[in-house]
């Protein structure tokens, strides 16, 4: 059974510049977790120490990780985006082709 699914590229388009906007905003967070960590690793000494840096450098990778994630969802989104664009122009080219009567090249 085919069912006919219904997409507004403006939409995904614009969706995409928002995780991507987001995918940056995330780096940014992750570079200020990596600051924050060395702020509270220098704060307190011995176990309390280790334990804020590995605390910190995980979070921060945790970010990271989001970050990345985030921005590969944006680019794929594009990607289909602009696939589904380039589609869309090669069949109304092949329509208005036979409209006129001329073979398609």
């Amino acid at each position: 059974m085919s069912v006919t699914v219904s997409v507004q590229l403006h939409a995904v388009q614009d969706l995409a510049d928002e995780l991507a906007a987001l995918a940056a905003e995330l780096a940014a967070e992750g570079e200020l977790c990596r600051s924050a960590t060395h702020t509270l690793a220098t704060a307190v000494d011995g176990d309390t120490a280790v334990a804020a840096g590995q605390l910190g450098t995980g979070w921060a990778g945790v970010i990271d990780l989001l970050a990345r994630g985030t921005g590969a969802v944006a680019g794929t989104l594009r990607d289909a985006v602009h696939s589904y664009r380039l589609a869309d122009a090669a069949l109304s080219d092949r329509v208005l082709y036979a409209r006129a009567g001329l073979p398609v090249p």
